[in-house]
């Protein structure tokens, strides 16, 4: 009997592709994300507390999308007993940038994000991602 060894490798490659992709959807679940909008109002604003689920890496995400002012994002841990720790920061961003920062969390604390402007005109927005 002779096996069609190209369509072999082709099922085995399908099922390795499906699985990564399965992975990746299992591992996504239960991620949590929150975001803080600078409206012209103050410089700087908080989103809201996200509690990590499990250990890991977190993501912080600041984007500047105002005009003549700069922009900054960072991620916070939240401590009861203690003044809330930096855990991730962005450079200063320009008018059209963005940055992406990871950081580790663990299993049981929460987090969250800030974006902080030059100035009160300043626009922009952070999302923090907690899984």
């Amino acid at each position: 009997m002779l096996v069609n060894r190209k369509n072999k490798w082709k099922s085995k490659i399908a099922s390795l592709s499906l699985a990564a992709a399965l992975i990746t959807l299992a591992s996504a679940a239960g991620a949590e994300t929150k975001s803080a909008f600078l409206d012209g109002t103050s410089i700087s604003k908080n989103t809201s507390l996200i509690e990590a689920k499990r250990n890991g890496t977190g993501k912080l995400l600041a984007v500047n999308n105002g005009a003549n002012t700069l922009t900054r994002g960072y991620a916070y841990k939240s401590i009861d007993w203690w003044p809330d720790s930096i855990v991730a920061s962005t450079n200063w961003l320009n008018p059209g940038q963005e940055e992406t920062r990871s950081f580790t969390q663990t299993k049981g604390d929460k987090y969250y994000g800030q974006i902080a402007g030059q100035t009160i005109g300043s626009r922009g927005y952070v999302t923090i991602t907690v899984y």
